[in-house]
């Protein structure tokens, strides 16, 4: 697949149609500022790249549609797409047409009928990559199944950004990571050292030993964590035990499932409440109630009894009033009854000079007296009797208390013993809350089903492992490998001593796994990144580009037969004035001026000898007086000549 034209179509339906010649050196000169850089991105944009990385200019802004018409061997292929509408960073719909005599189409014939991943899936086909059963990733590349156009595509585009780069050698190279993995993963196909699938095989592979290293790497993890359970819980079963939580015959120490057990066991148990503080506190106040209730009782019962001894004591004295009252009145029984009056004395008989009670009076009180006597005597008994019942009623009370008091006791006791045991219940659960707390941590891992699981995963990603491997018998790719790159090394080393670049004397080599060019002698292996001078890297990406393609046509593999390059002699045109002219003279000196005819002279014989199946266009300011340069001119952008009409701007839009 080549370049027949690049069209541009313009709003007010004008056409600007630039054609190149097939298997022949195209170089397209010029000053700055100018179109040529926008050429590359144009069939870039035009083979199916979403992204928009035209300029954004008025000029640009001129055009509707971006077109590119394409040469197959037995066949062309028309591709357009619509130009982005202002600020649209991505376009993915366009139009593609197939026929051995096609033309190329006026605006108004233009119709959106495909999509990017479409387009490059078709082409992508054509020339022998890919079957309609894969699936193209149009501009993307984050999982490349399988080879496609946009992976053929890096290898074929140089922007001017690029072509100077000594950390990077393909197009897109930096963009994202995705994309260095895509070249390391298709190029192997595309030097054919594996079949087509083998590139979907290979990031299989490499999909399947990252799964198996994180598998591996699970699967220790666990194993580790593994090793700190049984410590763990041998250790809380210990804790257990020194706490009365466990008995010594309840389980054997070997026996993870059993120790595991007794733990749940431990950490689910709910303690009997065997004390109950409240209902004791209530039997303790009920008691208290009752025992100062019989206080109470005895105090009165005391109090009566008192008032029962002091009556006794003061009948006592009563009585032993009486008795002598008695006694001096006993004497009247001895005196005569003379019924003399009051005035007469009862015992001599004289007449007394004042009045003094008689004898029967006193005789009278004498038996008041013995009556009163004989009422206190009678009082006793009754006393005694009250007070031998008080004493029983006392002595009952005082038994009740002696009760209530003992079990008052009991109460205390048990409310002491309980105190004591507080602290070890208080230890006991809080083992049991830390043996559930690491119980709810760990899981399945703890019986061993983790790790069994894990295992059986690792197993199986070490049997896909295997597989691929087999599949991909990586003895013989690799070797395979090794013979194309052995080609394209030469190639390069050839081209590097042509161009006489820095280095270019040893063996120069591409490093696939590095995406680098590296230089070879006895003792040292220099990358690109260490190779001086942006002259350097433009001849090394140079002489990259062109081994690679030609190890493409002379095994005919499946990418574009087409390199295109933008400014690879920027180094070279350091000032304005010399990329505005591209003369040799303007050149700093005869070495630089060398140096730039080696450029383009190798160009032009890698075309020259691999016609008509290869061709290069280059953008550039040189513009050489060398035949051999001149009749590979195809535009020179100068005195007024751009890509784009200046009068594009001055047309309505839809005339």
């Amino acid at each position: 697949m080549q370049i027949r034209s690049i069209i541009l179509y313009s709003k007010s339906g004008d056409k600007r149609v630039l054609d190149f010649h097939l298997g022949e050196l195209n170089i397209v000169t010029g000053t700055s500022q100018t179109g040529k850089s926008a050429l590359l991105d144009i069939v870039d944009f035009c083979l199916g790249r979403d992204e928009i990385t035209l300029p954004a200019t008025a000029i640009f802004r001129t055009v509707a549609w971006y077109a590119v018409m394409l040469q197959l061997p037995d066949t062309r292929v028309f591709v357009a797409r619509p130009a982005p509408r202002p600020n649209v960073k991505s376009v993915t719909n366009g139009m593609i047409e197939v026929g051995a005599d096609l033309d190329i189409p006026e605006l108004s014939d233009l119709r959106v009928g495909a999509n990017s991943d479409t387009i490059r899936q078709q082409l992508g086909q054509r020339i022998g990559i890919g079957d309609p059963r894969s699936e193209a990733l149009a501009g993307g590349f984050a999982a490349p199944l399988r080879a496609n156009l946009g992976h053929a595509m890096l290898l074929c585009l140089q922007n001017q950004d690029e072509v100077a780069l000594k950390r990077a050698l393909f197009h897109r190279q930096n963009d994202e990571a995705h994309i260095r993995t895509a070249l390391k993963t298709t190029i192997p196909y595309f030097l054919g050292a594996v079949p087509e699938d083998q590139a979907a095989r290979q990031q299989e592979l490499l999909q399947a030993r990252r799964a198996l290293r994180r598998a591996q790497n699970d699967l220790k993890s666990a194993q580790d964590l593994n090793r700190d359970v049984e410590v763990r819980l041998r250790s809380l079963l210990s804790e257990a035990r020194v706490h009365g939580l466990v008995g010594e015959d309840e389980t054997t120490d070997n026996d993870r499932s059993a120790i595991l057990a007794a733990l749940r066991n431990v950490a689910s148990f709910q303690t009997e409440r065997s004390f109950d503080d409240q209902q004791q506190r209530r039997q303790e106040l009920e008691l208290g109630e009752q025992a100062s209730d019989l206080r109470r009782q005895l105090r009165t019962v005391a109090e009566e009894r008192k008032l029962l001894t002091d009556l006794e004591v003061e009948e006592n004295g009563y009585r032993n009033a009486v008795r002598r009252g008695m006694s001096r009145l006993s004497a009247l029984e001895l005196a005569p009854d003379s019924g003399s009056g009051e005035d007469t004395c009862p015992a001599c008989g004289s007449t007394l000079e004042e009045l003094d009670p008689t004898v029967a009076d006193m005789q009278h009180t004498l038996q008041e007296l013995r009556g009163q006597l004989d009422s206190v005597q009678a009082a006793q008994p009754r006393r005694e009797q009250a007070l031998r019942e008080l004493d029983q009623v006392s002595a009952e009370l005082r038994q009740q208390l002696r009760g209530i008091e003992g079990a008052l006791s009991v109460l205390a006791e048990e409310r002491e013993r309980h105190a004591g045991l507080l602290g070890q219940a208080e230890v006991q659960a809080y083992t049991r809350g830390r043996i559930d707390a690491y119980l709810g941590q760990i899981n399945s891992a703890s019986d061993g089903r983790e790790i069994q699981q894990l295992e059986a995963d690792v197993a199986i990603a070490q049997r896909i492992v295997r597989e691929l491997e087999e599949q991909l018998d990586a003895d013989d790719i690799e070797e395979r490998l090794a013979h194309s790159l052995g080609y394209v090394n030469s190639q390069m080393t050839n081209h590097a001593r042509y161009l006489r670049l820095e280095q270019g004397e040893r063996l120069v080599r591409l490093d696939l796994k590095k995406l680098t060019v590296v230089t070879d002698s006895i003792d040292e292996v220099t990358e690109l990144i260490r190779i001086g001078s942006g002259k350097n890297h433009v001849g090394y990406h140079l002489a990259v580009h062109l081994a690679l393609h030609q190890y493409f046509v002379a095994n005919n593999r499946p990418v574009p037969r087409f390199l295109m390059l933008d400014q690879p002699t920027q180094p070279y045109y350091p000032s304005d004035m010399a990329k505005s002219r591209g003369k040799l003279e303007d050149l700093s000196g005869d070495e630089d001026r060398a140096a730039v005819k080696r450029l383009f002279h190798l160009m032009y014989k890698a075309t020259t000898d691999l016609s008509p199946n290869f061709q290069m266009i280059v953008s550039d300011h040189a513009d050489l007086p060398d035949p051999w340069f001149q009749q590979c001119v195809r535009y020179n952008w100068r005195d007024g000549n751009v890509l784009i009409p200046p009068n594009w701007l001055e047309a309505p839009s839809g005339a």
